[in-house]
């Protein structure tokens, strides 16, 4: 029986721990600035997280992806300039989460590009490129809601204070130059918005820490006392 409740704790404890916690997540709706916007929306960081913008993109708040604001962003590069030069950033703490999961929601303007470059680095200067994504023209006027990338196959990107990703307008593939969203007119003041960018993982667990040879000898004694007062009242 002692066993059995045994298992069922450690099974709890396990599920416990394979649950995804939050390690940082900017859902922009508290974000309100119209024009000449400098300061940068905070987010909710496990161990602390900073956005900043790529090249010389620049951002207003707008209508979310549900109630509250997104962060907008515009000032892309020329038609046929600056691939993967424009966009906006997140540095993150990953220290004590591994199996790392980005999530966010997505809305083009139809003149901004239809393709969008994720990137990460994991020594805070390397970017390297992780996957891109493809706005669809239907949606052109709505978010995409649900659009993801899984870390968790990119170890370096574990238990990392160097971790960030970062999104860039980027040329349609095999081309030099930006395909629009919609339509046949690609420009620098297309908008691209991001909201409920989240990144999850798993907490590690905690471990015990290892007993001291001196602390080992003070177990033993005490081993030693309990066995010499059980030996006496048996004998009693």
């Amino acid at each position: 029986m002692q066993l059995r409740a045994l298992a069922l704790a450690a099974f709890a404890a396990a599920s416990f721990h394979a649950q995804a916690d939050t390690v940082a997540l900017w859902d922009f709706n508290t974000f309100s600035c119209a024009s000449a916007c400098t300061d940068l929306p905070k987010g909710v960081t496990a161990n602390g997280g900073k956005m900043s913008m790529v090249g010389g993109a620049t951002f207003t708040s707008a209508g979310g992806s549900g109630t509250g604001s997104a962060f907008n962003t515009t000032s892309y590069a020329a038609q046929g300039t600056g691939d993967l030069t424009r966009g906006v950033q997140f540095m993150i703490d990953t220290s004590g989460y591994t199996d790392l999961v980005l999530s966010f929601s997505q809305r083009n303007s139809n003149t901004a590009s239809a393709w969008t470059a994720l990137q990460y680095t994991v020594d805070g200067s390397t970017w390297l490129n992780a996957t891109t994504f493809l706005m669809p023209s239907a949606k052109s006027a709505t978010f995409v809601d649900g659009l993801s990338f899984d870390f968790s196959g990119i170890l370096d990107a574990n238990n990392n204070e160097s971790f960030g990703i970062r999104f860039l307008a980027t040329f349609a593939p095999g081309t030099s130059a930006y395909l629009p969203t919609s339509g046949t007119s690609y420009g620098t003041s297309g908008t691209i918005r991001y909201d409920n960018v989240l990144l999850s993982g798993t907490a590690i667990p905690e471990t015990a820490p290892i007993p001291e040879p001196h602390s080992y000898a003070l177990m033993l004694a005490g081993l030693g006392v309990v066995g010499l007062v059980a030996r006496r009242r048996r004998a009693a």
